[in-house]
């Protein structure tokens, strides 16, 4: 059974100077373009759904994924994943409460060393427990934007949120436990500052790639 992926591009950037973070690039290829690489690697028929600009992504990578735009824009990731859900629902590609993809990975845009092995943990996980699973960031906390969720639970979680313009992501877990999956924290790094970026460049050049199985 194939998969889903949400990539979320539609930040203001407003720390990193308004350049757009997902188009930014590392190693010769940009952010989003790796991302989208990844979830490629993990399930090359995986349907993919960006919400925010395609800027980054190829014209072949862009024809190859579905592109959203939350409303307002810049109304946060919470209303960006809220926007893509409900352009599943209303393109049919949800039947059945989503049987079509039994999992739906929710991926922030500016997390370029995540890597096909963590997704695939996180499915493995997911789809044990029928819990949305994640793991933890370098400060220790529940990383809510590098996730898998059954589709048919995140789906309902949405649809119970009645207005997630500007609302936490974290909303989406409220009364779960989601499962914790173990994970070297700079697989998950994002980056909101130059300062930010630059780590992660030493981190990718210090070994992590976000192409390995």
């Amino acid at each position: 059974m194939s998969i889903r992926a949400i990539i979320l591009s539609g930040g203001r950037s407003n720390r990193f100077g308004g350049v757009h973070k997902p188009a930014v690039e590392l190693g010769g290829t940009t952010v989003i373009s790796r991302i989208l690489g990844t979830v490629r690697t993990v399930d090359s028929l995986a349907e993919v759904w960006v919400a925010g600009p395609t800027d980054g992504l190829s014209q072949a990578e862009t024809e190859s994924v579905h592109a959203i735009r939350e409303e307002p824009v810049f109304a946060g990731p919470l209303a960006g994943i809220a926007a893509a859900c409900s352009a599943v629902r209303a393109s049919g590609s949800a039947a059945g409460a989503g049987e079509s993809a039994d999992v739906t990975l929710v991926l922030a845009g500016d997390m370029p060393l995540i890597t096909a092995g963590h997704l695939g943990e996180l499915m493995a996980a997911c789809r044990r427990a029928g819990l949305p699973a994640t793991g933890t960031d370098d400060r220790g906390k529940t990383q809510f934007l590098c996730a898998a969720w059954p589709t048919a639970l995140l789906l309902a979680r949405v649809e119970s949120i009645p207005d997630p313009v500007d609302g936490a992501v974290r909303l989406l877990f409220a009364g779960l436990e989601p499962t914790l999956v173990d994970v070297e924290p700079s697989v998950v790094a994002d980056f909101d500052t130059a300062a930010d970026l630059e780590r992660i460049h030493a981190r990718f050049d210090g070994g992590v790639r976000p192409d390995q199985p």
